[in-house]
Parts: structure tokens; sequence; C-alpha cells
């Protein structure tokens, strides 16, 4: 930010210079201290520092416009150009509002279309700046007018979507796949990711909604360079904090319980199912007998549960009711350890309606909720049991709670550090760290060389103790020279080389293994033979 922007003193005022568009803007005394400290400091450390000769509120605004306008500035795509991205999900996946990678994907996709022009398989509500291509990719046609079309980016749906594959290496544009599930499902998705994972090319990327899915997958593969961070966002302006009590009097008049609004109101949105820590959930509510225990999202059979009194299921309900449903709740209970969490939507939309959250410490959740929040420590299984990641403990949930529930004022200070860490994490800065992305894949595009077929050999060799072993052989010949050069290398990375004529690095990957006496040695011999290459005319 330094190097673009620049505050300057001229006729007594202060103005702030756009070094890149060489333009000015005049700014006052706070603006100028706040842009000294913005990059050094966070902004807890800002408003403290400042409070003093200004109000808490005007530093906060200030920090908020500095911020954004920095963003704006240093995303020329956004400004200059449209992109066009092609988004091929069908609708029927993105249609359930109960299902938080359906809610993820439409919302990202309704904040690329301010900034991007989004073609689409099939139509739905939301998305302005959207048009429908017919598109089928077992259809040679079909596929060959999205070739064509000279995209700016792919954004796919789902590790499933494997009928994009055949035509990946006719596109020119970088493909994304969003990775919502990381692992489970009896090791589909791993498997499925893996597939991917030997197609993409260096300009394609996966889109990690949390570190512990790029963590996870670091101990799998060899190339971590395709696994990008970009979190999930909420909508601020829909989920925000209203009146606690005013929100617990509208549900307990809407669900004709009226307890809701006299008791203390524990809060729980998701499928009520084993993974998502539903009988984790139940067990919290039998040891906190004096609570209601709220829970919403679909239930399979509600007649088979044994639910304690205070616990209350009201199934599904309508999505724009659901910010008034995060109001009521004192406390947001999220005890998840299903294997495909990797994020945990509902737990940023209560926290930007100021609800505090407690939360397993299994996965995305704990990266976010950070200190706005209680997250329970989890023991981790070494591998999934069951669609189960690990092992929680509901007395550690209930303690957790039961601190929250007598203590308001720790409560509302972590409400409030709730609410201002949601603002930062909103679905139209989703939108511009994917257009960022496909900008920075666009540029490394045209840095990716094509393979060079090197001249590959096999031969005998003769030791001084009459030994014989195998080798491999480059045969060089430079065009300046009329004679060859001939480069003894290993076997493996011979039959590496000669295999790169059809396949890529990810596939060698798979290969090295199986031939190296030492497969730990993997990494090594991958690092010699990219930096060959790279080395190429």
């Amino acid at each position: 930010m330094a190097q673009k922007h620049k505050i300057i003193e001229f006729g007594g005022k202060y103005y702030l210079a756009d070094l890149d568009y060489h333009k000015l803007y005049p700014v006052d005394e706070l603006f100028r201290e706040v842009f000294e400290l913005v990059e050094s400091q966070t902004d807890e450390q800002i408003v403290a520092s400042l409070t003093g000769e200004y109000t808490e509120q005007d530093i906060k605004n200030c920090i908020q416009w500095l911020r954004s306008f920095f963003e704006r500035s240093s995303v020329p795509l956004l400004e200059q150009t449209q992109p066009k991205i092609f988004a091929p999900t069908p609708y029927s996946k993105l249609k359930s509002h109960t299902i938080g990678s359906s809610v993820g994907q439409l919302e990202i996709l309704k904040a690329l279309s301010k900034y991007a022009q989004i073609h689409v398989t099939q139509e739905f509500e939301g998305v302005d700046n959207m048009v429908l291509i017919p598109f089928n990719p077992m259809d040679q046609s079909s596929a060959s007018m999205i070739i064509k079309q000279n995209y700016d980016g792919v954004l796919l749906f789902y590790v499933d979507e494997f009928e994009m594959m055949p035509i990946l290496n006719y596109l020119q544009a970088p493909v994304m796949l969003p990775v919502y599930a990381a692992h489970g499902d009896n090791g589909r998705i791993i498997n499925g990711m893996l597939r991917w994972y030997n197609s993409m090319r260096k300009f394609d990327a996966f889109m990690a909604l949390s570190q512990d899915t790029i963590d996870y997958y670091s101990n799998i593969i060899q190339d971590k360079s395709l696994f990008h961070l970009i979190p999930l966002g909420v909508d601020t302006n829909s989920f925000y904090p209203m009146d606690k009590q005013s929100a617990k009097n509208e549900i307990a008049e809407l669900l004709s319980m009226p307890e809701i609004s006299q008791k203390p109101v524990v809060g729980y949105v998701a499928r009520f199912e084993i993974e998502k820590g539903a009988g984790i959930f139940v067990d919290i509510a039998r040891l906190i007998p004096d609570t209601i225990f709220l829970a919403v999202g679909p239930i399979d059979d509600l007649h088979n549960c044994d639910f304690p009194p205070n616990l209350i299921h009201i199934g599904i309900q309508p999505r724009e009711l659901m910010p008034i449903l995060y109001n009521a709740f004192d406390v947001f209970c999220f005890p998840s350890i299903a294997c495909n969490e990797t994020f945990g939507l509902v737990v940023l939309e209560a926290m930007a309606c100021g609800t505090v959250p407690v939360v397993s410490s299994y996965d995305g959740p704990k990266y976010f909720v950070k200190d706005a929040g209680i997250v329970v420590k989890t023991d981790i299984f070494s591998y999934d049991l069951a669609t189960l990641g690990g092992r929680i403990s509901a007395d550690d949930f209930a303690k957790s709670i039961t601190g929250l529930l007598q203590n308001k004022n720790k409560r509302q200070a972590m409400a409030e550090k709730a609410r201002q860490y949601a603002l930062e994490l909103t679905w139209d800065n989703s939108a511009k760290m994917i257009l960022r992305l496909f900008q920075k894949l666009n540029s490394r595009k045209h840095v990716v060389k094509s393979t060079r077929y090197l001249p590959i050999g096999f031969s005998m060799s003769q030791l001084p103790d009459k030994t014989t072993h195998s080798k491999a052989i480059i045969v060089n010949i430079p065009q300046a020279y009329n004679t060859s050069r001939l480069y003894d290398i290993s076997v493996e990375e011979g039959i590496a080389l000669s295999l790169l004529r059809r396949h890529n690095m990810h596939e060698i990957e798979v290969v090295l293994p199986n031939l190296l006496q030492d497969p730990d040695s993997v990494d090594e011999y991958l690092y010699r033979i990219d930096g060959l290459l790279k080395a190429l005319f």
C-alpha cells in the first residue's frame, strides 16, 4: 500500500496521493493518522491508540473506508475490464438453502456478478449479470463452443464434476474448484480430489475455505501450489445485530412458545445428524436443563428422537427468518465433527448477528472465531470413522456455554468482536479474492512452458569393479553444434522424463514411488526434474 499511496501536505491541507492513477484525494487529520498506522497495526490497536483524540466510531469508519479504498485500487481487473466467468453449476445442486455449500456457491456467484459476466448452464434467481449457455460436455459441438468463448476463468461447483475433465486441456482459461468438502464419504471425496489434482495444469487452482484443507492435502500430495485460501463470506446487511429480547419475543410468538422469551436460549443451525454434532447437542441440553436449546434444520424423523424437555426442534425455516433466529440465541452452539466440514457458514452468520459461538476445534470455524467465541478442544481421529473426523465432549461444551450464560459482560464483549470479525469476511471480499486469483492464474498461464520432449535412452554401464548397472541417458543436441552431448541420469529419472511425453508432473508423482527404492525421496526427484524442465528453452 505504501508504494501505491502516499499522504502529502499542500497549502496546509492533507491529500491521499494515488501514485498509480495520479490522483489526489483531500483527507483530514484523522485519516492521516490512521494511514500511518494501518499497515503496522491491527484495527483494535489503531482504535486503542487514537480513542483519546477521536470517537471510536469515527476511527472505525475511517479504517473501514481506507481498507476498502486500498482493496479497490489494487484490483485494476475490477475497474478496467469486466471478466467473463463460466460457472457450469447444475441448478439442482444450488437450490437448497439448507446446505452450506449451496448457499456459499449462490452467494459467491451473486457477488461475482457485480464485477464479472457470469455464464451459467442452468438459470436461477439472484444473479443479475448472467448469461444462460446451453452446455453438454458429452457433445463435441457444445464443448467446442465453450472452448472458443475465451473465458477469463471457469468456476466449478464440486469435486464430482468430472464431466469437465475431458475438455480441460483444450480450455485456455484457468479452472478453479472450490473445496467445500475436503474428505469423508468413505474416501470418495479424497479420490475425487486426487483425480482433479492429476488433471490440473499449473494455472488451475483449488479454492480452499480454511487452512486445515491445505494442511490435510499437504500430507498427501507434493505440489501444494494449486491450493489457495479463499474463505466464504456473509451478507452483513441481512445478518446484523438486533435487540435480543425483541428477537426472542418475535420467535416465541411465532412458535407459540413463550418460554423462549423468558429463558436463555442456545441455538443450533444445521442438519440434525450425527456428524453435525446433533447427538452432542442433545447431551448438552440434558446437562443444562434450565436453558432452552433451539435446533433449526432438516431432520429425518422427529418422532424417533429422545429429546429432553428443554430441547425444541423447529425444522427448516425460511432463510429470511434466520437473522431473527440468530439474534434470539444467547449462545450459538456448533459441535460439528463432520469429515467434510471445511468452513462452518452458519457460525459466521451467527457472528454477524452478534451472537457468540461455541465451536469444536475441528476444521474451519476455529480460524475465524478466534477470541470472539470459545473453541472447544476436539480429539482428532487418525482416520475417518463413519463420517466422523474426531470426538468431542458434551461436558466441555456445557461448561463453556454455562460460563458464557453466567457472564453477560464477557458475552457482550465477545459479541462485539464477533460482529467486527464478520465484517471482514463478506461475500464481496470473497468475490474480489476469486477475481484476483483468476487474474494471477491468467498471468501464470503465459509463463507456463509447453513440455520439451527430451530424447531419452537406456543403457548398461560397467563400473571399475567389473559390475554393471542400468542407466538412462539424455541425448542433447544443441542447434549450435553438430555433435551430440550425452548426459547420464538415473533410470527412474529417465522413465519419468519419458512419461512426460504423454503425462503431466502430477501423474509422474503417482508413478515415482513405485520406481524408487526410497519412496520418501519422491519430492527430491520431482524437484530436480522440474528444475531441468524450467531451465530448457
